[in-house]
């Protein structure tokens, strides 16, 4: 299966405005237009696929959560015009048995983890309320939802800021031990939502030069992780042999092959 990609402000008065997403029926199919945020090549998904006009989401209602979520951004996305606010609600696009709900978080011990993360979003409230629909949150326990992850998120909002473009494609994993892939072990909400062991993110900056690079990292869903945010840094081959995604398919394939195989040495990039 081949798929792509990866403040505080004053509170508006009108009340929340729930987007109206585009759910695309068949599992493998593409946006019926094309999407910047699917620019570097198509993307079936193993599940569905919603169309969020900010983001896209591919969602596996069998553990309600989403497989990926993918975005582009850019500097001039990232001035804020709004404030956060958390309006956390069910994604009534999906099935009923498809969803989360808002009951099989609480206390679970667990947080609402975003895949596409609300900071980088605040351009526009319609934006930001989206990133708060449950297709595009998974469970994460807090000391990773609001340290490393956390961490890594603003790395790469600050990549955006500083080089340009850049396409983030996030998403959950299941992993033994060894790292190998397996079925989902740990739910929550009376078995209804899994719980990812281990959380990626893939990233392509284009520069103003046309230059492209690429970062991965494979994020072990514990708290307490040493190190800076470098020391999960793979190369993208790694995250497509355990995801059986395959991103970038609309680089030119020498450029695809030595990008993904690279591991970056230096994070996170000023």
């Amino acid at each position: 299966m081949v798929a792509l990609l990866v403040v505080t402000g004053c509170a508006p008065a009108q009340p929340p405005i729930e987007p109206t997403p585009t759910p695309i029926v068949a599992p493998t199919a593409l946006p019926p237009t094309p999407s910047i945020h699917l620019a570097w090549g198509p993307a079936p998904c193993d599940g569905t696929l919603l169309d969020r006009k900010f983001f896209v989401v591919c969602h596996a209602g069998e553990w309600r959560i989403p497989h990926w979520v993918a975005y582009h951004l850019s500097a001039s996305d990232l001035p804020p015009t709004v404030g956060r606010q958390d309006h956390f609600r069910a994604d009534t696009a999906l099935p009923a048995d498809e969803r989360a709900e808002l009951d099989d978080y609480r206390g679970s011990g667990f947080s609402r983890g975003h895949m596409a993360p609300a900071d980088d979003f605040l351009r526009s409230f319609e934006a930001m309320d989206a990133t708060f629909l449950l297709s595009n949150i998974a469970p994460q326990l807090q000391g990773l939802n609001g340290g490393r992850w956390r961490e890594l998120e603003s790395e790469v909002q600050s990549l955006a800021a500083a080089h340009g473009s850049i396409w983030v494609m996030t998403g959950s994993l299941f992993l033994d031990t060894d790292l190998r892939p397996e079925p989902a072990t740990e739910f929550i909400g009376n078995g209804r939502v899994a719980v990812p062991t281990h959380f990626f993110k893939v990233v392509l900056c284009e520069h103003p030069s046309g230059e492209h690079e690429v970062f991965a990292f494979l994020v072990p869903h514990r708290t307490g992780l040493p190190g800076p945010t470098l020391v999960h840094a793979v190369s993208v081959d790694r995250i497509e042999e355990l995801t059986g995604l395959d991103f970038f398919a609309a680089l030119p394939d020498t450029e695809e092959l030595q990008l993904e195989a690279h591991v970056t040495s230096t994070w996170p990039i000023r």
